[in-house]
């Protein structure tokens, strides 16, 4: 099992080798103040409604944060031009995780592009993440390109600090997390500074805390996986 984790150890590090030199950094939002509103009118209490809809649950709070309409939609069953949704807040919201984790796992995407399949009972895959959030948005404005950032054991302050400086931009980063051997969890990181990172947690409809000091440690505690594998953010502008 050591071996395993070692090897496994090292394929992380190699995937997560810093991008060329030269790679841009991120650009404002620029809606990143109406983004940072809709932030704060998420209520908790929004929970995955099954055991492979983290990575689901996770796009759909991002896309609340990014549209206050949606956000809205989702809360009240409201929206203008549309008939009242006479289904609760917990059934809206499990419906639609439900549908984004067939978009994401099937064979073409919400553009009705071409994408990889993946079988719904392994969740959802880093990449089908990355590549719904450049299609319809999330915090970012449509067909802003994502990319998933593999986190190197060795390098994880690194990771960290590529997380905080999305989140201070507007940007609220999907994150991989489970054990020593396999990433078995998806949360969303919502806000963050150089202390802590805090994450809606689909697990259980609330949020969590992560502190630097956690995170560099590979003991992140949440929903019981304490180990950071992937962060999806947007690519450089």
């Amino acid at each position: 099992m050591r071996l395993l984790e070692h090897l496994v150890d090292r394929l992380r590090h190699a995937l997560a080798g810093r991008p060329a030199p030269g790679r841009e950094p991120l650009s404002p939002d620029p809606l990143r103040g109406a983004r940072a509103g809709a932030r704060r009118g998420v209520r908790a209490g929004l929970v995955q409604p099954d055991q492979r809809t983290c990575g689901a649950a996770s796009l759909v709070v991002a896309r609340m944060l990014g549209d206050p309409d949606y956000a809205g939609w989702i809360e009240t069953g409201e929206v203008a031009g549309r008939p009242r949704d006479t289904r609760s807040r917990t059934r809206r919201f499990a419906d639609e995780a439900l549908a984004t984790h067939v978009r994401t796992n099937r064979w073409y995407d919400a553009s009705g592009a071409l994408q990889v399949a993946w079988p719904r009972a392994l969740g959802t895959a880093p990449w089908a993440l990355a590549h719904e959030l450049t299609v319809t948005g999330g915090t970012s404005p449509p067909g802003t390109s994502h990319r998933v950032q593999a986190v190197s054991p060795r390098r994880r302050g690194e990771a960290y600090d590529d997380v905080v400086a999305a989140v201070a931009l507007g940007h609220a980063v999907p994150l991989y997390v489970g054990n020593r051997s396999l990433p078995r969890h998806v949360v969303l990181v919502i806000g963050g500074d150089d202390a802590a990172l805090t994450a809606y947690d689909p697990a259980s409809g609330g949020r969590a805390t992560v502190t630097r000091d956690a995170f560099e440690r590979g003991d992140l505690r949440v929903s019981g996986w304490s180990e950071p594998w992937f962060a999806v953010v947007p690519a450089g502008r």
